[in-house]
């Protein structure tokens, strides 16, 4: 696996990290999840998204 396939695949998981925690917070259908794990989700999953989209704006195209 290379680098770009798993940059890729960590940019996906903090969007869906990152749209998990704004779904609860901003709707409140998720009441199983505490609000406070919501939080964190929405934080790191930001967090980690932005972070990977500039690693992978980084690497070198081939």
């Amino acid at each position: 696996m290379t680098d770009k396939n798993r940059t890729v695949i960590s940019s996906v998981g903090g969007l869906a990290l990152f749209t998990l925690g704004g779904y609860r917070i901003f709707t409140n259908n998720l009441e199983a999840m505490s609000l406070l794990v919501a939080y964190i989700f929405f934080i790191c999953g930001f967090i980690g998204f932005v972070f990977n989209v500039v690693k992978l704006s980084k690497l070198p195209r081939t």
